[in-house]
């Protein structure tokens, strides 16, 4: 199934989806060797907690709801960061916390980062005009399912690890997806979603109660400019037609679910700070890749502010989780001997 998907992809009509396919390929090449995408035991919660004891070990402190507001800079260099305060927090406005510190590394949407975090009078006119200019649309809602057991499909009766255990997409063909793509281009959610969808607790029992099982959709599409209202009663609907269209081909599905959780660009900008909803922290098209990544003369990892560095998901490999911006900026900041 997932070979057939691939090639649904790359016959797409729309430019740069190739590049889309290869760049999900990174998370296939670990240290040389071919690997394979994986579902970490204990969620990606998991994860983020492995790095966390990592980084403590080497004396790291971690603070957490702890947002910057404001970036300080003196003579073009960074100086530290302030801590709450407000969205145009400054030490001694609004109580925020001044840290100093020579070094800063920023994972935030570049937007966050240089058009409310810093001074636009600190950065040059060009940069700024990129960064403006940075595109972070998306079409995508993300649907998590509580189920009370797995699916039974019609075409694969009984449990199938292969299946149960893998990508499940739900899309007809071309034409299907390109229906839907259209339509969201056109200002209406589709009519039928696509979707790609796992269930990790196949593998994962720490992730739900014994017999019952979680599923993550990832679905699309909606209108891009969905990211200024919640929409909340249009988006239960386009995951009612979803649903639905699950339940053709596991008629048990729509009765197991338990529980549902549907995420919008709404809640993504607002509540995650994934502004547009984009989940790359901007969209991978060919003139936002590689030396574009997020604007031209700093795709390095590097900023206009020296001390400042990035490595978002807005960088170079940026999108996914596969740490490549973070080892990246490592090996920058040790070339310019800060390290």
């Amino acid at each position: 199934m997932v070979a057939d998907i691939t090639r649904l992809f790359t016959m797409s009509c729309a430019p740069g989806t190739a590049y889309v396919l290869m760049h999900h390929s990174t998370g296939q090449e670990t240290e040389g060797q071919v690997a394979s995408w994986g579902m970490p035991e204990g969620g990606m919660g998991a994860v983020s907690e492995a790095i966390g004891q990592a980084a403590r070990g080497f004396g790291a402190t971690i603070r957490v709801n702890a947002p910057v507001s404001k970036v300080l800079i003196r003579d073009g260099r960074v100086t530290g960061v302030v801590v709450g305060g407000g969205r145009a927090g400054r030490a001694g406005e609004g109580g925020g916390e001044e840290i100093e510190a020579p070094l800063v590394v920023t994972t935030c949407h570049p937007q966050i980062t240089f058009l409310r975090q810093i001074d636009r009078k600190d950065l040059p006119s060009e940069f700024v005009d990129d960064i403006e200019n940075w595109r972070s649309r998306s079409g995508t809602v993300k649907i998590n399912l509580a189920l009370a057991e797995l699916p039974e499909f019609t075409a694969s009766p009984g449990f199938n690890p292969d299946v149960h255990g893998g990508a499940i997409s739900i899309l007809d063909g071309m034409e299907y997806l390109e229906r839907g793509f259209q339509e969201a281009r056109a200002g209406r959610p589709a009519t039928l979603p696509f979707a790609d969808c796992e269930i990790p607790t196949v593998f994962d029992r720490t992730l739900a109660p014994e017999g019952r099982h979680i599923m993550s959709m990832f679905t699309q599409w909606v209108p891009h400019t969905r990211n200024a209202e919640p929409h909340r009663a249009e988006l239960e609907a386009y995951a009612d037609r979803l649903i639905e269209r699950f339940n053709l081909v596991a008629p048990n599905f729509k009765r197991s679910i338990l529980h549902r959780q549907v995420i919008g660009l709404y809640e993504m900008e607002h509540e995650y700070h994934l502004l547009g909803g984009n989940i790359f922290h901007g969209e991978l098209t060919v003139d936002q890749l590689f030396h574009m990544r997020p604007a031209v003369g700093y795709a390095d990892y590097r900023t206009p502010i020296r001390g400042l560095y990035q490595a978002s998901s807005g960088t170079h490999a940026g999108g996914g989780v596969n740490g490549l911006p973070g080892h990246h900026v490592v090996r920058e900041m040790r070339r310019d001997g800060v390290l």
